[in-house]
């Protein structure tokens, strides 16, 4: 069943009432933040909660809405390209920089992507030995960084012809006290899942 509603709504009670009546095992969100925090907010006011709640990232990895909803939606289940990763590894030791400068905020997917970006930019900068558009160009064409350099869940950083990252992957991440953490694949894994979805 797929379960549409106003972008720009003020209210998702009809929604959530519809869901309660069938109550999937599963379901899964594409919502953006506010959407995201009205879902979360009336599902705990009716007092109804899935077997498995799953986020397509959006939303859900918004800083805001981890910050006052994550009490509300532990065990959700989430997409993302960032968590904290292993003691050690570059994602953990990434983390753990952004946190002293900032006085304790996490990376984010998005900050993260960001970082791993500007990265990959300073990378090919450094191998171009030049500020020079074209030898930077061609350098990030014969970008090939391995996954054990990403600060991101990527596998890698490789473009195709077309400048599209085929290394390009995703993570599956939970909410946990507070924080996603990475739960697959488990390579990357700091934890395994937990089911049910416990929410509030």
């Amino acid at each position: 069943m797929k379960v549409a509603y106003a972008a720009n709504g003020p209210d998702v009670q009809p929604q959530v009432l519809q869901l309660k009546e069938k109550n999937p095992d599963v379901v899964i969100f594409i919502s953006y933040t506010s959407d995201a925090i009205l879902y979360t907010k009336m599902m705990k006011e009716l007092s109804w909660k899935p077997a498995i709640m799953i986020a397509d990232n959006a939303g859900f990895n918004d800083p805001a809405f981890v910050k006052s909803m994550s009490s509300l939606v532990e065990g959700l289940v989430n997409r993302s390209t960032f968590a904290g990763g292993k003691p050690g590894s570059v994602p953990f030791l990434f983390n753990e920089l952004y946190k002293k400068k900032t006085g304790g905020d996490e990376l984010d997917d998005v900050s993260a992507r960001g970082l791993q970006g500007f990265l990959v930019m300073a990378d090919a900068i450094n191998r171009a030995g030049s500020t020079d558009p074209a030898k930077i160009r061609d350098a990030l064409k014969a970008t090939n960084l391995p996954a054990d350099q990403m600060v991101t869940g990527y596998d890698g950083v490789k473009f195709d012809d077309k400048g599209q990252n085929v290394l390009a992957s995703s993570l599956v991440t939970q909410m946990r006290g507070g924080k996603y953490v990475a739960i697959w694949p488990k390579a990357r894994a700091t934890t395994d899942v937990v089911l049910p979805y416990k929410g509030w």
